[in-house]
């Protein structure tokens, strides 16, 4: 569950109050499922959640008609929030580790998606490992989905990331923490770490990579050799809660429908821009994502998109 909320200010060693503007389902794969299933696309989210958080989240997530299957667990289910302090404009999101699973819990989110009939097209994992799930879980998937001719796109961290794209798998979306962990140590330039995006895509690890650089946009690298660089035109900064997640979604959409790898992501780094400069952890404004886009394929507004270029520099 995701909490939003604001306070003038934050006080040390003194109380800070604040006000909760809204309650929403939250987690990486569930934020996904609802823009998704918001765009027109059929889904099914697949989660682990239990007392009474898990039982909010189930009745939030029936209201909003998203299909489900929810996998009980015996421990609580967490609560994150975004939090603004209204003085400042400075933005917190605090972010608590997930729910402990059992190995009954964790085998039947597998046996779940393993039933799933037919097969997707596409699945997603998002969010962090939670404690008591094995570190080669999302391995196992990423094993599990290839049998199944199922494209499966991560957005996920750590060594279980790592194993999992040692697997292969279609996309991946890495923020620049993932990038040092799979070895980058060079420069911060956008071409040095585009090479560098490249060569991974080229040894196997997905088809396609995507690396996130926050206000700097956002890096493409395929095995088919695509590379550019895209980033937004500077927007307001109201949440970053969901934004990784609103890339995701918008991008999938895209490629869903046909679009080119290169234009879905281009659509991804808009929607990643769309959900910062608004409130919550949903892609409720659409029309906001074409806004932004256009805004991008406007000549000189995206210095970025020329792979080498760097405005890091200038």
């Amino acid at each position: 569950m995701d909490i939003f909320a604001s306070t003038e200010r934050l006080n040390v060693d003194s109380k800070s109050r604040c006000q909760i503007s809204s309650r929403e389902p939250g987690g990486g794969g569930i934020n996904v499922a609802r823009n998704l299933r918001r765009m027109g696309l059929d889904v099914m989210a697949v989660f682990p959640a239990g007392g009474f958080t898990g039982e909010l989240l189930t009745q939030l997530l029936k209201r909003d008609s998203l299909p489900f299957q929810r996998i009980p667990i015996a421990h609580e289910t967490t609560q994150n929030m975004g939090l603004a302090e209204t003085e400042s404009g400075r933005q917190f999101h605090l972010v608590f580790p997930g729910a402990k699973l059992q190995e009954s819990e964790w085998q039947q989110c597998l046996s779940s998606i393993s039933a799933i009939e037919p097969a997707p097209e596409y699945l997603v994992i998002s969010g962090s490992l939670p404690t008591g799930v094995p570190v080669d879980f999302f391995a196992r998937i990423a094993a599990l989905a290839k049998e199944r001719g199922i494209r499966l796109v991560l957005d996920v961290s750590g060594k279980p990331l790592q194993l999992a794209l040692e697997t292969g798998v279609y996309l991946v979306k890495l923020n620049r923490e993932d990038f040092s962990a799979l070895g980058y140590s060079g420069s911060d330039d956008y071409p040095s770490r585009l090479d560098a995006l490249a060569a991974m895509a080229a040894k196997g690890y997905a088809d396609i990579m995507v690396l996130t650089l926050g206000p700097g946009g956002a890096l493409l690298a395929t095995r088919e050799g695509e590379n550019l660089h895209a980033a937004p035109p500077p927007v307001e900064v109201v949440s970053h809660v969901g934004a990784g997640d609103s890339f995701v979604s918008v991008m999938l959409a895209r490629l869903c429908r046909g679009s080119s790898v290169k234009k879905a992501f281009r659509y991804g780094v808009a929607a990643a821009a769309a959900a910062i400069s608004t409130e919550g952890n949903q892609l409720y404004d659409l029309d906001l994502v074409e806004r932004i886009y256009a805004r991008m394929q406007t000549p000189g507004s995206n210095p970025g998109s020329n792979p080498g270029s760097n405005p890091e520099s200038n």
